[in-house]
């Protein structure tokens, strides 16, 4: 169907016209071909069975008193029909008796008697018979014609289907040529106005209708889809202009605001340089402050020391004792101060985001507390590999430092435990996304009563007494808290007083 798709429409129902109807004649001319040459078929094979069932009648008298040359003559009689170029009788053993071959024909006949029967071969019908007395078999015949009548009838009728076709062609032709018109001229019509209206862009243009058949109902559709294209076209103008003029006025006020907003930022980035400024000034102070604290801390401590050393044998227990307690509590006041000033720059500093494999985190923290795992003689599990999240490798460092310094320290268990783990958060989505993974830190330590829940996350919160399970500021879940906030994470935990405490973490910006 290719060839035919780009011809112009006349030439394209011509061939379709003429193609439909010399196909349909042709299958009727080949149906009635095929008919006649199956009765053509039969009738020579009728023929043949009379003529053998004559021959065989005639024959008897020769096979049953061994007759040959009776026989021959029978068989000879054949002269008379053209068609028959080879003829035999065999006995009732199926041993040649007599035969007949035509005269210059290239007919021949079996060895022996053949099966009954009759079957086409190349070029020839050929038909065994019994040839009978009463009910005794006294042999048989072979007969052999030649199709040459057959192929001749062929012949003629090819030739006559050949010039029917022809003839039907030119009348089919000459008709369709003429009576395509009724088709084509309103569909080409309709082509050049398309073409007329796509090339000068005038829709007021209007095909001719010439029929109120559905091409002319196509052609009425076409005219009615130029008149709204046309009216369209008018409207759109019109917005056009109207959106020209909004658009102008729009930019304008784009203008001003684009103006406004430079003027926002300016003041912005005046008041982030102030905020900056301030920040420094924030961090200088803190520093300042924490080391002009530290100064009288340590001398207060260091007198306190030479008091003990020089006048220590002259003070009685009570004094001695209170002498003593100085040192302990400078060293407090300066762990205090040292949480505080990390607690302050946690919030203000800004994160390292980058991808960083957890393990390695995990396994920097747990040689630096080697020494104390080994004294309290604890066990450290980690049931599969962490993931890699993007974090700050050194803020995210503190968050596993605190969380396993204190399940080492808050433990009077005999066999310690420490679990280091990670939850998927596959199951759930978060805007469209999944959720990121909650680590955990497991210990079978002294737990935490619900009620305590909240409190352990505030600055200098301690649940127990000062010197109790090696002591401590009480700000290291502070900064956790604070650590896994500026990750736009959060912090909580699951206890129970002796039987253990779990504390879970998420690191959102690690989704």
């Amino acid at each position: 169907m290719t060839p035919l798709r780009d011809l112009p429409v006349r030439r394209k129902l011509v061939l379709i016209l003429m193609l439909s109807t010399g196909v349909a004649l042709l299958i009727a001319n080949f149906a009635l071909v095929g008919l006649d040459l199956l009765l053509f078929r039969r009738d020579l094979v009728r023929d043949l069975e009379t003529l053998a069932a004559v021959v065989a009648e005639n024959s008897t008298a020769a096979l049953t008193f061994n007759d040959a040359k009776a026989a021959g003559e029978t068989l000879a009689a054949l002269r008379g029909r053209p068609a028959v170029a080879a003829a035999a009788l065999y006995d009732a053993a199926g041993r040649p008796f007599a035969r007949y071959l035509k005269a210059g024909g290239r007919g021949s006949v079996p060895p022996a008697a053949p099966a009954p029967g009759h079957r086409f071969t190349a070029g020839a019908l050929v038909l065994s018979a019994p040839v009978e007395l009463g009910k005794s078999r006294l042999g048989s015949l072979y007969v052999e014609t030649d199709l040459e009548d057959l192929y001749g009838r062929l012949r003629l009728q090819a030739a006559m289907v050949s010039a029917i076709l022809l003839l039907a062609a030119g009348v089919s032709y000459l008709l369709f040529a003429r009576l395509q018109r009724l088709i084509s001229e309103p569909i080409l019509d309709l082509a050049a106005t398309a073409r007329a209206v796509s090339e000068r862009e005038d829709f007021s243009l209007r095909a001719k209708k010439r029929s109120a058949d559905e091409l002319g109902q196509l052609v009425d559709g076409f005219n009615r889809m130029l008149a709204g294209i046309e009216r369209r076209d008018a409207d759109l103008q019109q917005a056009k202009e109207e959106l020209e003029e909004r658009v102008e006025k729009r930019t304008r006020e784009l203008e001003r605001e684009l103006a406004e907003r430079r003027r926002t930022e300016r003041q912005l980035a005046e008041r982030n340089a102030l905020l900056d400024e301030s920040n420094r000034e924030l961090d200088d102070f803190a520093y300042i402050a924490s080391h002009d604290l530290k100064e009288p801390l340590r001398g207060i401590h260091n007198f306190s020391l030479f008091l003990l050393e020089d006048y220590g044998e002259k003070l009685d227990a009570e004094g001695r004792a209170k002498l003593e307690t100085l040192p302990r509590l400078t060293r407090r006041m300066e762990a205090l101060i040292d949480s505080l000033l990390q607690f302050s720059r946690v919030g203000r500093v800004d994160l390292a985001i980058d991808r960083v494999d957890l393990n390695e985190i995990v396994a920097a923290v747990l040689e630096s507390l080697s020494i104390a795992i080994a004294e309290a003689r604890t066990e450290i599990a980690i049931p599969r590999h962490l993931p890699s999240v993007r974090c700050d490798r050194a803020r995210v460092g503190e968050i596993f430092h605190n969380l396993i310094a204190n399940a080492v320290k808050y433990n009077d268990k005999p066999g310690k435990r420490i679990e280091i783990g990670y939850q998927d958060g596959a199951d759930e989505t978060l805007a469209g996304q999944r959720r990121p993974p909650v680590f955990y830190v497991r210990d079978n330590g002294i737990g935490i009563p619900a009620k305590h829940f909240d409190a352990v996350f505030r600055i200098f919160k301690r649940l127990h007494g000062r010197d109790q399970y090696g002591g401590g500021t009480g700000a290291g879940l502070t900064i956790v808290k604070k650590i896994v906030e500026r990750h736009h994470g959060r912090v909580w935990l699951e206890s129970a007083a002796a039987e253990g405490t779990t504390f879970y973490f998420t690191l959102q910006r690690g989704a």
